[in-house]
């Protein structure tokens, strides 16, 4: 299969693949991620489309399109100008054939350095996620992540059935993604006033989730994988504990019962835990604010 990555965050976009894909072996050229993948690509925030491999070559081979041909075509490709050449190749090699510009068969090429990089299109990513901002939820909260960026950290976890649980879930948003992908979603908070909210934001999206108030240092769920973006600042619901412990502490309890964690923090923030490192990125939000994206795995992983 052939990916195309959004170039919003391209380090991000390919291990939200990759973390559910789990392929043996892949390649990356330019924005394209190739590597075999059998999983639901509607869930994907970050890949602009997917596309069937057809073929990776330095220049057009002999190809039997008729293989790859339904009802009617028409020819994509990253450099426009192309697009009029490279139509009468599939034209004259088909039997019957009729042009679409909304196709059933729709052909990307990528000229991408020496490599000409050729699929069918099987997804487009259509997802409305500027329909769930944060700031059009009846529980609003300044600081909530973007949905786009909520999805792909659930996805980093490579969870594709069971729970997902989120400790520190605030307004409910990463939990909100999670519910829409048909994951169970299971969240806890140790602000009161986060919790109402959460619930008052699955209600209005008509999503299922179990939340409740606890703190992520003694609370115990049975899940899949941990998801969360826990406080970095000196707010009412770190209980005015230092930042850096509140992250030991809970990452020191959970590491007997959950295998995997997905956690954002500022880089300014050591992380100090058991937990191995299995992947890092990082995520500029506004001014002086970088955050990193983290994959957290026991070392026995």
């Amino acid at each position: 299969m052939i990916f195309e990555l959004s170039r919003d965050n391209l380090a991000l976009a390919q291990q939200e693949v990759l973390s559910l894909a789990k392929p043996k072996t892949w390649k990356l050229i330019g924005n394209l991620l190739i590597c075999k993948a059998n999983f639901d690509y509607s869930r994907l925030a970050y890949t602009n489309l997917v596309l069937e491999e057809i073929f990776i070559d330095t220049k057009i081979p002999k190809i039997n399109w008729q293989k790859y041909y339904k009802e009617n075509f028409c020819v994509r490709s990253n450099i426009t100008a192309k697009e009029k050449e490279l139509a009468p190749i599939i034209w004259y090699a088909l039997k019957n054939p009729k042009v679409n510009m909304k196709a059933q068969s729709e052909f990307w090429f990528y000229y991408i350095e020496d490599q000409i990089i050729c699929g069918k299109k099987i997804y487009q990513r259509e997802e409305k996620f500027q329909m769930r901002r944060p700031d059009l939820r009846p529980g609003f909260f300044p600081i909530s992540l973007k949905p786009k960026l909520a999805r792909a950290i659930v996805n980093l976890s490579g969870v594709k059935k069971g729970t997902i649980w989120d400790p520190f879930c605030g307004t409910g948003g990463i939990l909100l993604e999670a519910s829409l992908m048909g994951l169970k979603a299971i969240g806890s908070d140790i602000d009161p006033m986060m919790i109402r909210a959460a619930k008052k934001n699955f209600e209005h999206y008509e999503c299922k989730a179990k939340i409740s108030i606890a703190d992520a240092r003694k609370e115990k769920v049975n899940c899949k994988a941990i998801v969360c973006d826990p406080p970095y600042g000196r707010r009412a619901s770190t209980k005015k504990e230092d930042v850096e412990t509140l992250y030991k502490e809970f990452l020191e309890h959970v590491y007997p019962f959950v295998d995997t964690v997905v956690l954002m923090a500022p880089n300014t923030i050591k992380i100090k835990t058991k937990y191995t490192i299995a992947w890092e990125t990082e995520e500029f939000v506004h001014g002086s604010l970088t955050r990193r994206i983290i994959i957290l795995n026991k070392s026995n992983q």
